[in-house]
C-alpha cells in the first residue's frame, strides 16, 4: 500500500489545506470518503474519517499490508466500514476521541471516551481489528489460563488450556482478564505483537463461510466486556500498540504517556 495520488474531493482538499503537513495528507478514498494518509520513514497507514477507521497499515519490514478490509464494503455512510480497525461502541450520546500515531514499525491507537452528561452512564467497547492472514496457518499466543466464553448457539465456558490457538472452523470467543500482550502469527510469514493498556479483555473471531473472504483474515480484538461506569465529566482511555515482534519492546513501553495510559478519571 502506498499513499494514493488520486485527486482529492472538495471536502478532502479543504481538510488537507487545513490539516495537511509533512507525512500527513487528507485524500479522497473509496466512495469519495475523506481519508488520512500517514507516511513516516517508509511506514504507511490510512485512516478513514468515517468512523475513524484505520483501513491500512504497512510498517517498514512488512511484505504486505497487515490489516484486512472486506471486499464486500460499499463505503456508503451511515454503514460502517467492515475491516481494518473499526470501533465497537454501542452507547449513544457521549463521544469518542481517537488518536492514531504511526511509527516506522509500530501503530499506536489511543481511544478516549468522555461523559459530557450530568449523570453517570455505562458502556462497553472494543477495537474490532481485522488482520490479513492465511487462516489455516494462524496462531494466537498469550491467552493460556484466561477464562473464556464462546458465542456458539450452545455457549461453552471454561479456562483456556492451549498455549497456541488455531482456527479450523467458525470461532467466536470472549476471553476475560486477558494479558497486556498477545502474539499473532498471521500464517503469511509475519508475527505481530498486539500490546495494550486499559483494555481488560480480548475477542477472537473467524466467521468461516459466513463471509466469503473468511480464509483471508482473522479478528483479534482488544475489548472491555464488563460495562464501565463513567461519572459526569469523567474520561476513560485505552491504548493499543501493534508492532512487528522483532521491534524492541522497550520502544513500545517508552511511548506510553501518563495521559494515554490513565484508564479512568473523574
Amino acid at each position: 500500500m502506498a499513499c494514493s495520488s488520486s485527486c482529492p474531493s472538495p471536502d478532502a482538499a479543504a481538510l488537507n489545506c487545513k490539516f495537511g503537513c509533512p507525512g500527513v495528507r487528507v485524500e479522497s478514498g473509496k466512495g469519495g470518503l475523506p481519508k488520512v494518509c500517514l507516511c513516516v520513514d517508509g511506514s504507511v497507514a490510512e485512516v478513514y474519517l468515517h468512523g475513524a477507521c484505520i483501513t491500512s497499515w504497512k510498517p517498514v519490514g512488512a511484505a504486505t499490508d497487515l490489516l484486512f478490509v472486506r471486499p464486500d464494503n460499499d463505503f456508503k455512510p451511515p454503514k460502517p466500514i467492515s475491516g481494518g480497525i473499526p470501533h465497537c461502541f454501542p452507547q449513544f450520546g457521549p463521544g469518542k476521541i481517537q488518536q492514531v500515531v504511526l511509527w516506522p514499525t509500530k501503530l499506536n491507537t489511543h481511544i478516549t471516551v468522555q461523559n459530557t452528561d450530568s449523570k453517570p452512564f455505562e458502556f462497553s467497547t472494543a477495537l474490532h481489528s481485522y488482520f490479513r492472514a492465511a487462516i489455516s496457518g494462524v496462531q494466537v499466543k498469550g491467552l493460556q489460563g484466561c477464562r473464556f466464553l464462546t458465542k456458539d448457539k450452545v455457549p461453552l465456558k471454561g479456562c483456556e488450556r492451549r498455549d497456541s490457538i488455531t482456527f479450523t472452523g467458525f470461532y467466536d470467543c470472549l476471553y476475560f482478564n486477558a494479558p497486556n500482550s498477545l502474539q499473532l502469527d498471521n500464517g503469511l510469514g509475519t508475527t505481530i505483537g498486539i500490546h495494550n493498556h486499559g483494555w481488560t479483555d480480548a475477542v477472537l473471531w473467524s466467521p468461516m463461510d459466513q463471509i466469503a473472504s473468511w480464509r483471508e483474515f482473522v479478528c483479534v480484538e482488544n475489548a472491555v466486556l464488563d460495562p464501565v461506569s463513567l461519572c459526569p465529566c469523567g474520561t476513560w482511555s485505552a491504548e493499543q500498540i501493534l508492532c512487528l515482534t522483532d521491534y524492541p519492546s522497550q520502544h513500545v513501553s517508552s511511548l506510553r504517556t501518563s495521559k494515554s495510559c490513565s484508564s479512568l478519571s473523574c
